[in-house]
């Protein structure tokens, strides 16, 4: 059994699923995740809720009784050192992320492990992008006005444009870690696309749209799609994917929409800061092939 805890929205819950849904094929073993977090309104997180039922009918979750059996070596740190030193004593393994970039030790973890951390890069899973690709395909039809979009998105040469603010503007701890982007970096990456690709048709998707309509200027044709709130607001990623290129913001949930893009000759332009810190080495978040601004 392999677990992986849940923390944050859509994008970092996919990442945390695809190394789980990587190790638990290497090992062979049934793969569930961790929702506690989620649950637990005592953290001074944004409020998150399980996002990935917006690919699965069913996924498994992991009981109460099958996560205790990890609680005690969490809560040891005499047991950590002895599970490190002999990772068979144990045979129920916790194993945080260490490292913002790629961790190869990870992939190796054992059978019964509960991973705890976000593993934001793709090298964790892309050996095996065509099971994940597969597995993160949107279960229900667009309908109605998303349809039209998505009609609309598919038959001109259309990019995508994230521009993330809500609780990268309203909340402190996550402001001061994030930061946003700035309408220059937003221009900048609208110009490198134009200057590579013809009769561009802007999309742009925001969760402050107000905000957006006010403080930024396109000079290209442009469709805000604001019609996707509250449960709904997946559907943006789903539309990001289908455009033919994309300029995402320092979010995973534009990543995702981004990577899920199969068009062969994307171009996507991401943010070269993607947190405040330098001091953090967030450089395997960025695939090969992706332009940094």
């Amino acid at each position: 059994m392999i677990i992986v805890k849940l923390m944050g929205g859509l994008g970092n819950q996919m990442f945390q699923y695809a190394l789980g849904r990587r190790v638990s094929l290497l090992r062979k073993t049934e793969l569930k995740v961790d929702v506690s977090f989620l649950n637990d309104l005592s953290y001074s997180h944004t409020s998150r809720k399980l996002e990935l039922d917006v690919f699965f009918d069913d996924i498994s979750i992991a009981t109460e009784a099958e996560l205790a059996k990890f609680k005690n070596i969490q809560e040891s740190k005499f047991k950590k050192g002895i599970q490190r030193l002999f990772p068979f004593v144990f045979p129920y393994h916790t194993i945080g992320e260490r490292l913002k970039q790629y961790d190869e030790s990870i992939i190796n973890s054992p059978k019964n492990s509960l991973l705890i951390g976000y593993w934001q890069t793709e090298k964790y899973f892309l050996q095996m992008q065509e099971v994940i690709r597969k597995d993160f395909t949107f279960k229900k039809r667009l309908e109605g006005l998303n349809r039209a979009l998505a009609e609309n998105i598919s038959s001109c040469n259309s990019v995508s444009m994230h521009i993330r603010r809500g609780d990268y503007v309203h909340n402190s701890e996550t402001s001061k870690f994030h930061g946003v982007c700035s309408p220059e970096y937003y221009y900048e990456a609208l110009e490198f696309i134009e200057k590579k690709s013809a009769n561009i048709q802007l999309y742009v998707f925001s969760d402050d749209m107000e905000w957006v309509k006010v403080n930024m200027k396109f000079d290209v044709p442009v469709t805000y799609v604001d019609n996707n709130t509250g449960n709904q607001s997946y559907i943006d990623m789903q539309l990001m994917s289908l455009c033919k290129h994309n300029i995402i913001a320092n979010s995973s949930f534009s990543w995702w929409g981004a990577w899920l893009n199969n068009n062969p000759d994307k171009i996507v332009v991401a943010p070269s800061k993607w947190v405040n810190d330098a001091t953090i080495n967030v450089t395997d978040i960025i695939p090969v092939g992706w332009q940094k601004i």
